[in-house]
């Protein structure tokens, strides 16, 4: 049966499957937003990164800063696909600090206006970044200097919105002018060459809306919409409780991030995207429940379909005097070994159907909201088939993304 060598058993790479944390050391990761100038009341605004290199090897890292362009009329056309990368060695198992990365890293670079931007970084071995970005002239009550800010941890392709995907930013707050309460800025990354729109609806927090609006990126475009609240959305009662539910309608993928100000003292805190996720542009690696046989699977999505699914198969019924049998499926959703047909259901479900010279097969897909999938396979021989003729078995399964699959 095996047509293509695609991997068929993925129990090795299970443990890749699960979805990497924005802490775990990564090759390829993006700084939502980094910055080197002044806030709106004088503030100086520096941001630092740190690199951590876990490895018993010396890290090349290559950093391409995007350089924010302002929103006009929802649309932000600064293009950064032209960017120049930056190169600089981390020792093995060493800490590289990078102090106002904005200004001493990257030139200061504002060819749009910002003094601020998102950063691509990619290692030559997995690495953690980590960025701070503070209020560099802050003073306390008695006017001793010091400083006070935030942290935004690098993020990797997992945090990433995809088609399909929602996204939510809490603590979105809105107040009836700067003396009080707090503001919220929305940031948003676009990681990919072409232009990339976002869908926004603000919704309060007793379920009513305060309307849609949607914000174009350029190619690797980067932006915010300052006090969202109350400059795109016409919202300037004091309320902290407002949510942000973000969709991508087109282009992408995007990165997207809440900062939270507040009016009073320019405190700064940072919302990470709460991702509501769907299957997208990967190999998912599959546990069987099999009766304790230990056999696996694997199924795979380009864009938002499901194309490919395998699987080890113990049948335990077969007549004669060995009643276990293992057998192999491969169900291919196109190309030349087509012979499956995988079905999208109203629900946002999926089904599948195929079969082969010998056996057919068919199931359920369930995408869960953290990007995992669960569902049934039911596997039947043909009447005539020289083992195990008309048995079938049915089994459960769940799986997670081992592997991403570049955007086509």
């Amino acid at each position: 049966m095996f047509r293509i060598p695609r991997s068929l058993f993925l129990a090795p790479a299970l443990t890749l499957a699960l979805a990497a944390r924005a802490e775990n050391p990564l090759t390829t990761q993006w700084v939502l937003a980094t910055t080197s100038d002044r806030g709106a009341n004088g503030e100086e605004y520096v941001s630092s990164l740190r690199i951590v290199n876990p490895n018993s090897t010396a890290a090349t890292v290559s950093m391409s800063y995007y350089p924010q362009s302002p929103y006009a009329g929802g649309v932000s056309t600064g293009d950064n696909s032209a960017v120049t990368p930056v190169s600089v060695t981390v020792p093995a198992n060493r800490t590289l600090p990078l102090e106002d990365v904005v200004a001493n890293t990257f030139g200061g670079a504002a060819p749009f206006g910002p003094r601020s931007g998102g950063i691509r970084i990619e290692s030559t071995v997995p690495v953690s970044v980590l960025s701070r970005t503070y209020v560099a002239n802050a003073k306390n009550a008695d006017g001793k200097p010091g400083t006070f800010g935030l942290s935004i941890p690098a993020q990797g392709a997992d945090s990433l919105l995809n088609p399909g995907d929602t996204v939510y930013l809490s603590y979105t707050s809105s107040a009836p002018d700067r003396s009080q309460g707090f503001r919220s800025n929305f940031i948003a990354l676009n990681t990919a060459s072409g232009p990339a729109t976002l869908e926004v609806e603000a919704i309060k927090g007793d379920g009513g809306s305060l309307g849609k609006k949607d914000y174009t990126l350029a190619s690797y475009g980067s932006a915010q919409a300052v006090d969202i609240a109350a400059n795109d959305f016409n919202y300037r009662t004091k309320d902290d409780n407002i949510t942000l539910v973000v969709s991508l309608k087109s282009g992408g993928p995007v990165l997207t991030g809440l900062t939270v100000i507040d009016n009073a003292i320019a405190s700064v805190n940072y919302v990470p995207p709460s991702k509501k996720a769907v299957p997208y542009n990967g190999a998912y690696g599959l546990i069987l429940d099999d009766g304790g046989f230990g056999f696996s699977g694997r199924l795979d999505f380009t864009k938002e379909s499901p194309d490919f699914i395998s699987a080890g198969i113990v049948v335990t019924t077969c007549p004669g005097a060995e009643p276990i049998k293992l057998f192999f499926v491969q169900g291919f959703g196109a190309g030349e070994y087509k012979n499956t047909t995988f079905t999208k259901n109203a629900d946002g479900t999926f089904s599948f159907a195929g079969n082969s010279a010998t056996a057919s097969w068919l199931g359920n897909i369930v995408p869960r909201p953290d990007g995992s999938v669960y569902g049934s396979i039911t596997y039947s021989r043909i009447q005539n088939a020289t083992d195990c003729p008309g048995v079938s078995t049915q089994m459960s399964y769940r799986g997670s993304k081992g592997l991403s699959f570049s955007a086509p």
